[in-house]
């Protein structure tokens, strides 16, 4: 009879204890990598974003139930937890097959131009060969690679990329257009610039997020915040060139 006893407050127990424990593991907070090295464009300040492509990203976070958490990580940090699940969500990010098997594509939220950047006015690029490159790790622009048998050089961030390119080192360097007036700031010297692409900015969800309503949601506030930024042009402008409609 006592064992009984025993037994069934050991069950209460049991169930009491994981009455509390599950709402406070719902409750944990979805950490939000954020590029690090881009401040001027996005960064993170007393737990907020901010940076030229902050409303965007607020807007979206505006719209997804969730505590959230922003924390600044350099871009293969970022990539790297998504797979392992150390981190719920990573931004800004561009599509790429690599990813697609470890996280999904919110979608498209803005678009950027990229650009080769060269200190030389060199020929068509596909018609080159040998051309070295000069990219950010784990930076997805392979696709952008030209001519015949182009070499890669990876390196931490832009910044050593074109300091790489005013050496001689490499040949070509891939950026986003409106971040090449902070690397060329000061410099006297020429330079020529190429559209590489428009490509589209977004983030990534982690496969590993056990919230199985947290992608649509997101994909939901994506394509809402998407047409309020085409809507609010002046306000949300991120500043760049005039797409070429035939580009």
């Amino acid at each position: 009879m006592q064992r009984l006893v025993w037994l069934k407050l050991l069950n209460f127990l049991l169930l009491l204890f994981f009455s509390i424990s599950l709402p406070a593991d719902s409750k944990r907070p979805h950490i939000v990598g954020v590029f690090a090295d881009i401040e001027r464009e996005i960064s993170v300040e007393d737990g907020r974003l901010v940076g030229r492509f902050a409303p965007y990203y607020r807007c979206v976070f505006s719209r997804v139930d969730g505590d959230f958490k922003f924390v600044n990580m350099p871009l293969a940090q970022i990539l790297r937890q998504l797979e392992k699940g150390g981190i719920s969500v990573g931004l800004p990010l561009i599509q790429t097959v690599e990813r697609d098997q470890y996280a999904d594509f919110g979608g498209p939220l803005f678009q950027l131009e990229y650009v080769y950047l060269m200190f030389e006015d060199l020929p068509p690029l596909e018609s080159m060969s040998g051309l070295r490159f000069g990219f950010v790790r784990k930076f997805a622009g392979l696709e952008l690679l030209k001519g015949d048998s182009p070499t890669v050089t990876h390196v931490s961030d832009w910044a050593q990329a074109v300091e790489m390119l005013r050496l001689g080192r490499v040949d070509v360097v891939v950026l986003p257009w409106i971040m090449t007036d902070l690397y060329l700031n000061g410099y006297q010297g020429q330079y020529y610039e190429r559209t590489a692409a428009w490509i589209d900015l977004s983030m990534y969800i982690s496969h590993k997020v056990k919230d199985s309503r947290l992608k649509e949601d997101f994909r939901d506030a994506i394509r809402a915040c998407r047409l309020i930024g085409e809507q609010n042009h002046e306000a949300w402008d991120i500043p760049g060139r005039q797409r070429d409609p035939e580009g």
